[in-house]
């Protein structure tokens, strides 16, 4: 702290004049930008210059500590450290300064203070005065004046010690306010950066969930939304905040998804089921609740669902390979217990008619009996396809060559039909990884399901094209077994038949299930089989009455 040096005239006797400009000089130093330590002393430092009012060197100032009921020492002059010390804390009512703060009331006192004594090794003399400092009726402080033994006491002295001590209310009030605007502007920043931190936490937390997440307010009007909410929501809409949810989804199912009562009653997550604009089906399972504000006015909703569409798919697979796993080994036993006796049922009848010459009726009942007999192995060879598949030989397999051998078996019933068959191959087709002799059994099979289907005078194309892998990830969603790191061809057959209706669609792989007269209903199970031995994905698509498509994804060459 700098020592401010102030002009110390002689003795003269007190004047208005000169009080109002002591006064003036005080205000300008009360204005000075201090700490409120500094500018107290910088006061009392002028004060005790004051050699016309014969004030000694020693001077202090006591701030009040309401809650301790005492007075605590903020400035000083003159103070030895020991009477510093002394006078660190003041009780209210002890010593002079204490009795003072309680009265209320300046006092003159001519006695050492109790809590000093009086000596010539610097220690303060009897005389002082004790003024408080009051604002608003309320004591904030003391100020505490010594003066010379020589020093005579009038009313304009204390008059002025009176105003000296109004201002100094202004200051310890000034500054105080200052703290407490100082402290709040710490507090604000404070809470501004927790406020920040929070966000930031929560942010991440929203970001960092394996869910979508929607924050809406009540009409439905996207506020937040997480990376997987976006992702999943992406085919409807490259943006979602600001947007209403009824826009992007269409407004049922806006409204599945905003009906927060569902998830209540329920307890459990829902499901729905939405299409997107290029025809992709997604199936979204979620839960909603309230969003509410400080006052627990409801005032939106928050929105938790993830796609489960490829989970649904898996499922589905898992189901329908149990189902025909069990059917199987169920064929399996089956085929097994009547394939013995056939045999000798079989070689009775041909010894029947081997000594039935002559006897015509004998001879056809027998003949009849073999005929049935090989009927029923040829069923039983199917069961034993279905149940016991050949290990297949895979192998790199030109699907051009595969076409080639197939399709000279059945032009016969094709052209008796008069159906046209077509093959659409794209150039350069990579060869595919499967059992050559296998997947043209599956073909024959698909291509005489057709046949059937169209009956007579229609058209099967047979088409093939390579998958690029940047397109791999959209076919998953519709084909969730796709392995995101292979390289595959898509092979389709269509024809122009009957179709099938949905009930059927989704039961056409399952073993035993046919809709014809004739026939095992093992077929398509066969080939839903193979191919997938074959490391390779079918699946079905069909309009009643108009067309019907197998679509096969297969393993190529890299």
């Amino acid at each position: 702290m700098d020592s401010r040096q102030y002009d110390i005239s002689p003795p003269q006797p007190p004047d208005p004049a000169k009080h109002q400009e002591i006064i003036n000089d005080i205000l300008k130093i009360s204005l000075e930008p201090y700490q409120l330590k500094d500018q107290l002393e910088h006061i009392l430092d002028y004060i005790i210059s004051l050699n016309e009012f014969a004030f000694g060197r020693q001077a202090a100032i006591f701030l009040v500590d309401r809650k301790a009921e005492r007075l605590v020492l903020t400035a000083a002059r003159g103070f030895s450290q020991e009477q510093e010390l002394i006078c660190r804390t003041v009780r209210f009512g002890l010593c002079h300064c204490g009795q003072t703060a309680r009265n209320n009331a300046m006092g003159f006192f001519a006695t050492p203070p109790p809590l000093q004594t009086s000596g010539g090794d610097g220690r303060p003399s009897g005389n002082h005065y004790c003024i408080p400092i009051i604002r608003d009726g309320d004591t904030s402080g003391l100020m505490v004046i010594y003066v010379n033994p020589h020093h005579a006491q009038s009313p304009s002295t204390k008059q002025l010690l009176e105003s000296i001590a109004n201002i100094l209310a202004t200051v310890i009030e000034n500054q105080r306010m200052d703290q407490q605007l100082i402290n709040l502007v710490n507090d604000l920043r404070i809470s501004i950066i927790n406020l920040r931190e929070e966000k930031k936490f929560s942010e991440s937390i929203i970001q960092g969930l394996n869910q979508g997440l929607l924050v809406t307010d009540l009409s439905g009007n996207i506020i937040k939304s997480n990376a997987v909410a976006q992702s999943i929501l992406n085919p409807f809409s490259a943006s979602l905040e600001g947007r209403p949810l009824p826009e992007i989804l269409g407004s049922e199912a806006a409204k599945d998804l905003l009906d927060s009562r569902k998830s209540l009653v329920s307890k459990t997550e829902n499901e729905i089921t939405i299409i997107t604009p290029a025809g992709e089906q997604k199936i979204i399972r979620f839960s909603t609740v309230p969003r509410e504000d400080a006052k627990g006015k409801r005032v939106g909703f928050i929105i938790s669902f993830s796609d489960i569409s490829e989970l649904k798919y898996v499922r589905r697979e898992m189901e329908k390979m149990n189902r025909l796993s069990t059917v199987a080994e169920i064929a399996s036993a089956v085929a097994h217990e009547v394939r013995n006796p056939l045999a000798g049922i079989k070689i009775m009848a041909q010894s029947i008619e081997e000594n039935a010459e002559g006897n015509e009726e004998r001879l056809e009942c027998s003949r009849r009996i073999i005929r049935q007999v090989d009927r029923l192995n040829e069923l039983l060879t199917e069961f034993f396809s279905y149940a016991r598949p050949v290990i297949p030989n895979k192998r790199p397999t030109s699907l051009a060559d595969i076409l080639s051998e197939t399709v000279p078996l059945i032009n016969n019933k094709l052209m008796k039909r008069r159906i046209t068959l077509t093959q659409v191959l794209a150039r350069d087709l990579p060869d595919i990884i499967v059992d050559p002799n296998q997947l043209q059994q599956v073909f024959l099979n698909l291509i005489l399901n057709a046949i059937d289907a169209i009956k007579e005078e229609g058209r099967i194309e047979i088409a093939g094209r390579t998958v690029q892998k940047n397109r791999i990830p959209s076919y998953r969603k519709l084909h969730p077994g796709l392995q995101a790191d292979c390289r595959y061809v898509i092979v389709t057959f269509t024809d122009n038949g009957a179709g099938m209706p949905g009930e059927i669609l989704d039961k056409v792989f399952e073993p035993f299930f046919t809709t014809k007269n004739t026939g095992t209903g093992l077929g398509l199970s066969i080939v839903y089989r193979t191919l997938k031995e074959n490391d390779a994905i079918i699946t079905v698509d069909s309009i009643e009455g108009k067309m019907t498509t197998f679509t096969m994804f297969f393993q190529a060459v890299e």
